[in-house]
């Protein structure tokens, strides 16, 4: 049996990254505008305390296990939820 890894899809990317943005704009202060989804977030200010904040919230929001280095395995917003979107559909990664 053969195991298929797909990409996900710009639709299926998109809630899950504006919810991060938000997220993370919240635990900075900022505007969601400012926040680069690209940028590393060790870069953008995000700290331990928040980054394990985010992944409680990331268990609570999608009820998917989020380890503690959830933030240092996918160090940005935008690796982070393809990580997610993979994680939230595996029946469409096996078709």
């Amino acid at each position: 049996m053969s195991t298929t890894i797909s990409t996900p899809t710009a639709a299926a990317l998109a809630p899950i990254t504006r919810w991060l943005v938000e997220r993370v704009a919240g635990y900075l202060d900022v505007p969601a505008p400012d926040i680069d989804p690209t940028t590393p977030l060790a870069e953008i200010g995000i700290d331990s305390v928040s980054a394990l904040s985010l992944c409680g919230e990331v268990e609570e929001r999608w009820r998917i296990p989020a380890d503690a280095t959830l933030v240092f395995d996918y160090p940005t917003i935008a690796e982070i939820a393809g990580y997610l979107a993979s994680e939230l559909a595996p029946e469409a990664a096996a078709s």
